[in-house]
């Protein structure tokens, strides 16, 4: 399997928050991807960033150190930074390092969430 079967993004904006969903492996060789387009969302700064883990089969040290770097760089822009939880293996990765409370956290699928209340 090939970095591109390996990872993706997909961007929209839901009102006047951006959505990235990011998909597959995020790693030493797919985290740079993923960080050059969060630089220009953030650098841009059109208001609130829902970073989306939900769909990582996998996620390794160095893309942990991405999401801490991002946070950092949502705040030095003034952008409200957010990421939505991961499955069980990527999040297990934030609690052994301890860097889970250094990242915003929101609620895991919170479209499906609101689409199935009356």
């Amino acid at each position: 399997m090939d970095s591109i079967e390996r990872f993706s993004t997909a961007f929209r904006r839901i009102g006047e928050t951006t959505h990235i969903q990011v998909h597959g492996e995020l790693d030493c060789s797919t985290v740079p991807s993923l960080e050059g387009s969060m630089d220009t969302v953030l650098h841009d700064g059109h208001g609130p960033v829902v970073l989306d883990l939900s769909d990582l089969r996998f996620m390794d040290v160095s893309g942990l150190r991405l999401a801490v770097r991002l946070a950092g760089r949502a705040q030095l822009h003034g952008v409200d930074l957010s990421l939505m939880e991961g499955p069980a293996p990527v999040e297990r990765v934030f609690e052994l390092t301890g860097m889970r409370r250094y990242v915003p956290r929101t609620a895991r699928r919170y479209e499906r969430r609101n689409s199935s209340q009356p």
